[in-house]
């Protein structure tokens, strides 16, 4: 195994000073879990002079729930989202989707917010967090922002951050009755393996007729991407069978994923289909099936 290169470690102990630091430093990342950013830096696929280690700050970490929203602090480990009650119940398909990272040693270590700001197309908390509306609050010197979750995927491994910014918490609001959401995932093992296609759908129902529905899929673009067109299809109808095979279908022509090691381009967009149509049929089922 390759040494890791040399840098300079930097340990604040408070967010304000982890800030200045990120926004003084030319040549710096931040580290929490380190799950990702290590393998980059001892592979040489980045080169940086300076490592802010923000793992003491403890205001970052915990879940909560505030006037209805779920809060996650970007410390929080991704098997302390697995394990928690709140996102069991405020946000399930969080949970189902964490389930599918890494192994148990990774989850034990990694945090939701890396796995979002490392920005793999194939990273799988990023579908189920963009289906139910979650926004980062992005921290700096300079003030604080919010930015739906979608909008930190800039390219592959490529996030939006200006370089003195931290991610300081993933922000979830409350689902309406009537709401269901689900995640489907294939890939070339049954655990600890990257997505070849990985989906997500949330659907809110009023009786039998869909008044919202939002898709996200992930491997299959530079970024994961939502699908308006498919989400179109669904609103305003009863979701029979029928329906659902149909709209689901017309996410053929709308994905234009590459070839690679995983999969061709096209299995990757007939799987896109399929695992969208699941993704529905489960969401359908938890938002009451329309009854």
């Amino acid at each position: 195994m390759r040494p890791l290169p040399g840098f300079n470690l930097h340990r604040p102990t408070s967010l304000g000073e982890a800030l200045e630091l990120m926004g003084a430093l030319k040549s710096v990342k931040p580290i929490a879990g380190g799950t990702d950013l290590l393998p980059l830096m001892r592979d040489r696929a980045i080169t940086v002079e300076d490592i802010v280690d923000i793992r003491g700050l403890h205001e970052l970490k915990g879940i909560t729930v505030e006037d209805g929203t779920l809060r996650i602090g970007a410390l929080t480990t991704l098997t302390e989202v697995l394990e928690s009650p709140l996102v069991a119940e405020k946000a399930s398909v969080l949970r189902e989707a964490v389930g599918h990272i890494g192994s148990v040693q990774t989850r034990n270590q990694g945090t939701l917010a890396g796995n979002i700001c490392n920005a793999s197309p194939a990273a799988d908390s990023a579908p189920a967090l963009m289906v139910i509306g979650a926004q980062a609050r992005v921290s700096s010197a300079r003030g604080v922002r919010r930015v739906p979750v979608e909008e930190l995927f800039a390219g592959p491994k490529m996030n939006s951050l200006g370089k003195d910014e931290l991610v300081t918490e993933i922000l979830i609001p409350e689902l309406p009755s009537g709401s269901g959401a689900a995640f489907e995932k294939l890939g070339r093992r049954r655990g600890i393996t990257l997505a070849v296609v990985n989906a997500a759908a949330y659907l809110a129902m009023d009786g039998k007729k869909c008044v919202d529905a939002r898709i996200a899929l992930g491997a299959i673009a530079a970024t994961p991407i939502r699908l308006p067109e498919v989400e179109a299809a669904y609103k305003g109808r009863e979701l029979t069978p029928e329906a659902i095979e149909e709209s689901s279908r017309a996410c053929y022509s709308l994905v234009n994923p590459v070839d690679d090691v995983r999969a061709s381009a096209d299995y990757r967009r007939e799987m896109a289909c399929v695992l969208v149509k699941r993704a529905i049929v489960k969401a359908h089922a938890r938002a009451g099936g329309g009854q």
